[in-house]
């Protein structure tokens, strides 16, 4: 397969490994999502190694939340490897939160069943598949208010270490294991603990209220269950999530 077949449009959002651009197949007419890497931009063969391992496990996957790998396929003389994706329509958590949005309660215990289901399948995988960038500008809401979680640029299989070195992910949404280049499917549940607390407070975790290493959830969301759960989530310790 070649870029030929795909005509590209505009850009959808930039990644820790690439581009992403909204783009049409010219065999079936379809819209698709391309993810470009460039071996110039920087980060080298360790770039590329992480996007071969992003293409191979979207290629393993089948979920209603995560979009459906496509095609693959790369230019070595020019450095360009190419991932084509399903397009998931619709608007990032980042675009809410840009707009100066927050959600109900009950908004956030949606959108807190339907991520946690995603989780759920990725780590129920052998070996489990870890995400290890859940925030807002990385899970959409379509039109009919269900959600998906994509770029899975930093993804990493457990039981199957990259040396432990990579420090993949975004601050204030990054557990404090990722900061040394450790991840396990708890890591994921931090993520999105912090997402929720995000969209809770109407803007992003890294600018919420701290006690230490934990976000200070009393000025965030009021007492009750979906506190309590946060709580759990956002432990520093992995063990206790």
């Amino acid at each position: 397969m070649s870029l030929e077949r795909y005509e590209l449009g505009r850009p959808l959002g930039r990644g820790g490994q690439g581009h992403t651009y909204r783009a049409r197949d010219r065999e079936s007419g379809d819209a698709v999502a391309v993810k470009v890497l460039h071996l110039s931009g920087g980060g080298g063969w360790k770039a590329f190694d992480l996007f071969e391992r992003e293409c191979a496990v979207l290629r393993s996957l089948e979920h209603a939340g995560i979009p459906r790998y496509l095609d693959s396929f790369g230019d070595d003389d020019a450095g360009r490897y190419y991932l084509v994706m399903q397009l998931v329509e619709g608007d990032t958590l980042r675009d809410l939160l840009g707009r100066g949005e927050t959600l109900a309660e009950s908004q956030l215990w949606n959108v807190l069943h339907q991520l946690l289901g995603i989780l759920e399948y990725l780590h129920g995988r052998s070996p489990p598949v870890i995400h290890r960038d859940v925030k807002p500008a990385n899970i959409i809401r379509r039109p009919d208010n269900t959600f998906a979680l994509v770029d899975f640029g930093g993804v990493r299989l457990a039981l199957r270490p990259d040396g432990g070195s990579t420090v993949v992910g975004t601050f204030g949404y990054m557990a404090p294991e990722q900061l040394h280049g450790d991840a396990t499917p708890a890591t994921d549940v931090y993520g999105l603990g912090a997402t929720i607390a995000a969209l809770a407070a109407g803007q992003e975790a890294d600018k919420l209220p701290r006690r230490g290493l934990e976000i200070d959830l009393e000025d965030v969301i009021a007492e009750g269950a979906l506190r309590r759960l946060l709580a759990k989530m956002l432990a520093p310790d992995p063990d206790k999530r």
